[in-house]
C-alpha cells in the first residue's frame, strides 16, 4: 500500500560558533530522549560518529562523547549524530564540522517527521542548545581582508616616504620599488589565510587545552596587537597626518 503521508522537513545551517564537549553532549541528549520515547513502540536507527585527524569512530551510544573518549583526548574534525525510525516518521540529524569557511553549509540541523509540532519542537530544542554556545567573532571574517589591506597601504606609504631613493643605486631602487610592494602584498595574503584559520567559522573546541591551537594563537595575536602593533600603528598614523598637515 502506498504511503500518502506528507512529512515536514526542516534544515537549519549554522555558523560562527565555538562548540565544546558540553554542547555536543547536550545535543546528543535530545536524540537519546527520542530513542527512549520510541524504543518500545517502533524500530529505530541511531548512530554517533566522530572524525579525528587520522581516524573515524562510530557508536550507538553517547559514551563516544565522554571526556575520556575521543572528544576528550584527540583533535576532532567532524561530529555527526543521526536518528530515525524505520518508518521515517521521525528523523533527526546534526552535523558539526570544524570549518575555516563553511561555504558548503556542512554545519546543520535537519529534522523531519509526520507531525509538524514534533518537528518544530525538536528544532527549537536543538537550536536553543546551539544558541547557548559561545559565538565565534565575526569581526575578522568580515573585516580582516580590509584591515590587512589598510595596514599594507600604510606600510607602503611610509616605505616610499622614508627611503632616500635618490641616494640608492638604480638597480636597488628598481628592486625596492617593485619587489617590496609585491612581496609585502603576498605576505599579507598569507597572513590573511593564517588569521582565518585561527578564527574559523565553526570551531570544535575538543580535547585537552593544549589541543586548542586556534584559541591559543588568538590569545597570542591579541596580546601582540594590544601591546605592540596598535601602539606602533597609531604612532605611524600620527606621523603621516603630522607630515601632511605641517
Amino acid at each position: 500500500m502506498k504511503n500518502n503521508i506528507i512529512r515536514e522537513k526542516r534544515r537549519l545551517a549554522f555558523n560562527f560558533k565555538r562548540i565544546t564537549p558540553k554542547i555536543v553532549r547536550s545535543l546528543s541528549s535530545v536524540l537519546e530522549q527520542e530513542v527512549k520515547d520510541v524504543s518500545s513502540k517502533k524500530d529505530f536507527y541511531i548512530l554517533y560518529s566522530v572524525d579525528t585527524e587520522d581516524s573515524s569512530y562510530e557508536s550507538q551510544s553517547i559514551i563516544i562523547f565522554d571526556e575520556n573518549q575521543t572528544v576528550g583526548n584527540q583533535i576532532v574534525k567532524k561530529i555527526n549524530m543521526k536518528f530515525y525510525t524505520l518508518d521515517y516518521s521521525k528523523n533527526i540529524e546534526v552535523q558539526i564540522v570544524h570549518s575555516i569557511n563553511d561555504e558548503n553549509l556542512e554545519n546543520f540541523i535537519m529534522v523531519s517527521g509526520d507531525e509538524s509540532t514534533w518537528v518544530n519542537g525538536i528544532l527549537v530544542r536543538l537550536t536553543g542548545i546551539l544558541n547557548n554556545s559561545e559565538n565565534q567573532s565575526k569581526f575578522y571574517f568580515q573585516y580582516g581582508g580590509w584591515m590587512l589591506s589598510v595596514l599594507w597601504l600604510i606600510f607602503i606609504i611610509e616605505f616610499f616616504r622614508l627611503i632616500p631613493f635618490d641616494k640608492i643605486n638604480s638597480n636597488l631602487v628598481a628592486f625596492l620599488t617593485v619587489g617590496i610592494p609585491i612581496s609585502t602584498m603576498l605576505g599579507s595574503i598569507n597572513l590573511h589565510g593564517y588569521f582565518k584559520k585561527i578564527w574559523p567559522t565553526i570551531e570544535l573546541q575538543m580535547g585537552p587545552s593544549h589541543f586548542q591551537f586556534a584559541s591559543q594563537k588568538r590569545n597570542k595575536i591579541q596580546w601582540v596587537m594590544a601591546t605592540i602593533i596598535i601602539p606602533i600603528l597609531l604612532a605611524v598614523i600620527y606621523d603621516i597626518i603630522k607630515n601632511y598637515v605641517s
